[in-house]
């Protein structure tokens, strides 16, 4: 293979074949290597050959000493960037300081970052201040600046007189694109911010940046593009709220940078916290096309550790891989492979459509957003309804009634407490099947509605829910759909719908591979299109979306959460001590997870009709002692509690039961005498 990127990883001896030549560069980083392709045109007609070669292929000792060997060994001048420190790659540095001490090869060592690494450097035979040079030449990066690094190299190590300038100044924070440059003309519109890593602006691997510009552009946004080297230093985030700062207030972030932005010192807010507005972070991937859609898990470790886990600590909403690497061209001249970014058109899309969402939710006036609660309900019995751990799911959802009611909400008929919220929606419709038939529902959807939006899936999406469940016409008998719920005004109360395990107990209850039914997915088109909802509220752990089938992360469209939930923005109270669980609705459903604290312990005791005739058995038994008088009376009021809560015919029908209980009977009617 040539010098370039292994897609599928270290599986196997890898053997990079290259000829050799004067000076080798060996980096990680694909923008170096796209940077070098471009700055090779401009060079003096004889400058010497160069050969550059990823640091990721050279990972096992076998790979790395054949390398040195047939390439490295005939090389005059070798430059290695690396992030990480020499931690990161221990083998082949040894192996260079042998290799530069036998041969006497100029070797130079460069931290991969814009921050000094003095003792990597140190790892240098050439002088510490040409090292700082040549570095800062690399960080500054760009055609221009990698072109003068190759002559200042040159100059240095092959007795050239090139005379190179010092390296031209970038600016770490700075504008690529902006509505105010547009052919067409400025769009006057909400601002969003896409923020992405300077390196792929200097490279020229915009792509995917340009892409969902456009698309934001598209829904009415006016996108502005900014790169940025790092979101962790204060002097770049300064640079950075200076410009959006000549532009107005962000109404929503898409941020494609990686890792977590570091706290500022002292108790100021965060830079998020500071812009005050919703952001959605977007995934790069660092895998193939291929790799995306043949892997459940969606992402790499790596990718998943560097855009998804540790961006989570900034409350970022997860959304979608946008783009993934690709084997663009190979450089005759470095011979090696030359990679970029490819944009998937409909995750930009995806991505672009929930950004536009987010925005129409918050420039609503409040009076006219509509909002669906959803409450859980598996297994599919009544009295499972608005299950939820460690919270009162249905007092809750009567609590968030009244707080929207506050704030402007279009709210009628509240229900006055949680008993009387599940009385009502237990009057109608619901997902436990005892209810079918005699039950109406206060809404549904056509049966027509539901064909046209189900002949829009992806076709092995249809074919995957007709063979599990039937085709809509043969599952769905009735002339609509019902609806499970209550609408007061704009706020819609709605019963998660059954995954099907009822209709097949051959099923778990957690099956991964269990494809929804008709009825689930009307159920969510019918919140997305017809009742229109702004957003959606999952209340209280868990409900059963989150794991339907799919992918781990990074969501394709043919993955069920999306199929059914959409773009849509998506609140989710959760129980804080179960962040596993969490991450699920995260990473899978753009959720956005509001924590709530554990409830406190309390003994759980005894209550209703059961701690009164506990009351009242203990009053019995002091009386026989204290004031016999008074047995009857009692004998007789615990008859009644036994009679009103049902629980005769727990005790049973048999003669002696009926004997004593009519005893109690007439001890009661005589102390009532």
């Amino acid at each position: 293979m040539p010098g370039g990127w292994v897609p599928g990883g270290q599986d196997g001896v890898i053997f990079i074949e290259q000829t050799p030549a004067p000076l080798i560069i060996l980096t990680a980083a694909d923008t170096d290597t796209q940077g070098l392709h471009r700055a090779m045109t401009g060079l003096p007609p004889a400058f010497c050959q160069v050969r550059v070669a990823n640091l990721l292929n050279l990972q096992q000792q076998l790979t790395i000493d054949t390398y040195a060997e047939s390439v490295l060994s005939q090389a005059r001048t070798i430059v290695v960037r690396m992030l990480g420190g020499r931690a990161y790659w221990p083998y082949g540095l040894e192996v260079l300081k042998a290799l530069a001490e036998e041969k006497g090869t100029a070797l130079w060592v460069l931290p991969g970052d814009d921050q000094p690494d003095l003792d990597l450097m140190s790892h240098s035979t050439v002088p510490l201040s040409q090292v700082n040079q040549l570095w800062q030449y690399f960080t500054e990066g760009g055609p221009q600046n990698l072109r003068h690094a190759l002559l200042y190299i040159c100059d240095r190590t092959l007795q050239t007189q090139y005379a190179p300038p010092s390296p031209q100044r970038i600016p770490k924070v700075g504008v690529y694109r902006d509505t105010r440059h547009r052919p067409d003309g400025d769009i006057d519109g909400p601002l969003a911010p896409i923020l992405f890593y300077r390196s792929h602006y200097v490279a020229g691997n915009l792509a995917p940046i340009d892409a969902l510009y456009e698309a934001l552009s598209q829904r009415g946004l006016a996108p502005i593009a900014i790169y940025v080297s790092s979101l962790k230093t204060p002097e770049n985030q300064a640079d950075l709220k200076q410009i959006l700062k000549t532009y107005g207030a962000a109404a929503v972030i898409l941020n494609t940078t990686s890792f977590a932005i570091a706290p500022l010192e002292g108790s100021q807010p965060s830079l998020w916290q500071q812009l005050d507005a919703p952001v959605l972070q977007v995934i790069l991937s660092g895998g193939t096309t291929g790799q995306w859609q043949a892997q459940p898990l969606g992402l790499s470790p790596r990718d998943m550790a560097m855009n998804v886990a540790l961006p989570e600590v900034d409350g970022r909403i997860i959304t979608r891989a946008v783009s993934f690497k690709t084997v663009a061209q190979t450089s005759s001249a470095l011979e090696t492979d030359l990679v970029t970014y490819e944009s998937v058109a409909d995750r930009i899309h995806f991505v672009a459509d929930l950004a536009a969402n987010w925005v129409k939710l918050s420039s609503k006036p409040a009076g006219d957003r509509k909002i669906a609660l959803i409450l859980a309900n598996y297994p599919n019995r009544d009295g499972r309804l608005a299950n939820g751990v460690g919270l009162d799911t249905p007092a809750s959802c009567v609590e968030i009634l009244k707080a929207l009611q506050a704030a402007g909400y279009t709210l009628s008929d509240i229900p006055t407490d949680g008993d009387t919220l599940m009385q009502r929606l237990t009057q109608g419709v619901t997902n436990d099947p005892e209810g079918d038939g005699w039950r109406t529902a206060g809404q549904a959807l056509s049966i027509q509605d539901y064909q046209d939006f189900f002949g829009q899936l992806p076709g092995v999406v249809q074919q995957a829910i007709c063979d599990r469940w039937g085709f809509p016409h043969q599952a769905l008998t009735d002339l609509a759909i019902p609806i499970s719920g209550l609408q007061l005004g704009n706020i819609f109360i709605g019963i998660q719908p059954s995954r099907g395990y009822d209709q097949d107990p051959s099923l778990t209850y957690h099956a991964p591979d269990l494809e929804p039914t008709h009825r689930y997915l009307a159920f969510y088109h019918w919140l997305r299109s017809v009742f229109e909802a702004d957003a959606i509220i999952h209340v209280g752990k868990h409900g059963n979306l989150e794991w339907l089938p799919g992918k781990s992360i990074a969501l394709s469209n043919t993955c069920y959460p999306e199929i059914a939930l959409g773009p849509m923005p998506h609140f989710y109270p959760f129980i804080v001590n179960d962040p596993g669980e969490g991450a699920q609705a995260k990473r899978r459903a753009q959720a956005v997870i509001i924590d709530h604290l554990t409830p406190p312990l309390t003994r759980a005791e005894l209550y209703g009709p059961l701690a009164k005739l506990e009351s009242l058995m203990d009053e019995y038994y002091d009386a026989q002692t204290l004031d016999p008088s008074r047995v009857p009376v009692i004998g007789g009021r615990i008859w009644e509690v036994l009679v009103e809560a049902s629980l005769v015919e727990e005790i049973g029908e048999g003669e002696q039961g009926s004997r004593g209980a009519g005893e109690a009977g007439e001890a009661g009617e005589a102390g009532e005498a």
